[in-house]
C-alpha cells in the first residue's frame, strides 16, 4: 500500500504501487478492486497518492496520483479524476478524467515522486510532489517538482496561487 483515504459509508480506498485501489468495507477487504491503472511502477513510481472530494456525497470523485508510460517514452506523474459508481465499490467506467500531468522523467529519476493529497479547508486540492532525488529543482519555478501543487476541484489551477504570475503552466501549481 501507498495511500489510504477514508470515503462514503465508512470505506477505507487503498492504493497499491502496482496501480490497484481496493476498498476496504465492513471489515474486509472487497474482492474486486475500485479500479487497476495501468502504471510505471520502477523505483518508487506507481500508484501514490489518493484523495476523496469534499463534495463526495453529491460528485462521488476520487483523485488519484500515479506515474504513467502511456504512450511509450519517458515515464510522467499524472493527477486524476475517477467517478464512483452506484456502489461506491468500483470506478465508473469511462469516468477517468486526467487533470494535470507532470513533465516527463529521466529514467535515472524513479525515487522521490511524492503523492501525498488532501483538500484543504479552502476547497483546493494539495498534491505533493517529490524532488526525484534531485534536491536543487525544488527551489526552482521553472518545474513542478519537489513542491506543494494547489488545484481547483476540476484541475485548474488557482489564479490566487503564490507563483502564479511569475511562471507558466504547469509550474503555477
Amino acid at each position: 500500500p501507498t495511500a489510504l483515504a477514508f470515503g462514503f459509508g465508512g470505506r477505507l480506498y487503498v492504493t497499491e504501487q502496482g496501480g490497484t485501489m481496493r476498498v476496504w468495507r465492513d471489515g474486509a477487504l472487497l474482492p474486486e478492486p475500485f479500479v487497476t491503472l495501468p502504471v510505471a511502477d520502477d523505483g518508487e513510481q506507481g500508484l501514490l497518492g489518493v484523495a476523496i472530494d469534499p463534495d463526495y456525497a453529491t460528485t462521488r470523485w476520487i483523485y488519484l496520483f500515479y506515474t504513467s508510460r502511456e504512450g511509450g517514452g519517458l515515464a510522467r506523474n499524472r493527477l486524476v479524476r475517477v467517478t464512483a459508481d452506484a456502489s461506491h465499490d468500483r470506478m465508473q467506467p469511462g469516468s477517468l478524467v486526467v487533470l494535470a500531468e507532470l513533465p516527463p522523467m529521466s529514467d535515472e529519476t524513479q525515487k522521490h515522486n511524492g503523492g501525498a493529497m488532501h483538500f484543504g479547508p479552502d476547497g483546493k486540492l494539495y498534491l505533493a510532489t517529490g524532488d526525484l532525488t534531485l534536491f536543487t529543482i525544488a527551489q526552482a519555478l521553472d518545474n513542478p517538482f519537489g513542491k506543494i501543487l494547489r488545484f481547483n476541484r476540476n484541475g485548474t489551477i488557482p489564479a490566487d496561487n503564490p507563483f502564479y504570475d511569475q511562471t507558466t503552466g504547469i509550474n503555477r501549481a
